[in-house]
């Protein structure tokens, strides 16, 4: 994974290994603008983007979930230092014009205007950055339903469902929707095809057979060649049944260290290399 020309200027943490689910695959810790309750900035590479530098996200470690602040690790640093012993806040749309986490404030803002043009060029910029921002995705489906954009808004369903709950959703809604628009003859989409077997709820229950198709829809995106989309869907997997209980992961033979070791193995077939932490350079 590349990293930033200024990361001397920040404190990784130097032996962050993946171990468990949340925070995902891609992400390494920084000490700088940590307030001490247990959340941390950190570098994060989108998935399929390991070429370029990471975005600076943040963790809130009470709702399993990132928040992608900054767009660079440039971003973050001039935030930092102006920020006096403050909280380094999500930064507006005039300071980092490309922070995906602006954008998605300010499109909801222009949705609540009535300016859905806007926002939708705002959450486009976004997702160019990081694809798998759930949040941002389940908004955008919304307007291109609206507009009419019905290709779009399938393709945009469809990666709201396979995107990681850390960065949002869940995306019922766009689950419905595609169910309702039905599935087309020779459909390659393993999620299309089985989307009418996804409830997309989870916790609770003794079982759960969202998993078993989420597994399946994983093996088909390998058959496929489609390693973005299977390394997507494997992070969402694997956060979603960390949270279940662990009897419920026994019953469904979900062994966390093996799952991520997985999970290694597919990232080193992404164009641009593994979504290890001891391979970033």
């Amino acid at each position: 994974m590349q990293l930033p020309a200024n990361l001397a200027q920040i404190s990784t943490h130097q032996d962050w290994r993946h171990d468990t689910p949340y925070p995902p695959l891609g992400f390494t810790p920084f000490a700088e603008g940590a307030l001490g309750n247990g959340d941390t900035f950190g570098l994060y590479w989108p998935i399929g983007r390991e070429a370029a530098e990471p975005i600076v996200v943040e963790t809130w470690h009470d709702e399993w979930r990132l928040q992608p602040h900054f767009s660079s690790l440039a971003a973050f640093l001039q935030a930092y230092a102006t920020a006096e012993d403050e909280y380094v806040a999500t930064p507006s749309l005039a300071d980092d014009p490309a922070s995906p986490r602006a954008a998605y404030l300010e499109a909801r803002e222009l949705i609540a205007q009535r300016k859905p043009d806007a926002a939708v060029a705002l959450l486009e910029a976004a997702l160019a950055i990081l694809p798998e921002y759930t949040d941002a995705l389940v908004l955008l489906h919304g307007q291109y339903v609206r507009a009419g954009r019905i290709d779009d808004a399938v393709k945009v369903a469809i990666q709201a469902i396979i995107s990681p709950p850390s960065f949002g959703g869940p995306p019922l809604k766009a689950l419905q929707w595609l169910r309702a628009q039905g599935v087309p003859d020779g459909e390659r989409d393993p999620i299309r095809r089985a989307c009418g077997q996804l409830s997309l709820n989870f916790g609770g229950s003794k079982d759960n057979a969202d998993y078993r198709v989420l597994l399946a829809a994983i093996d088909t995106y390998l058959e496929q060649g489609k390693h973005v989309a299977a390394s997507t869907l494997m992070q969402t997997y694997a956060e979603l049944m960390s949270a279940e209980t662990v009897s419920f992961q026994e019953r469904h033979e979900f062994d966390q260290a093996a799952f991520i070791a997985r999970q290694i193995g597919v990232s080193a077939k992404l164009q641009h290399g593994s979504r290890d932490p001891a391979c970033q350079g």
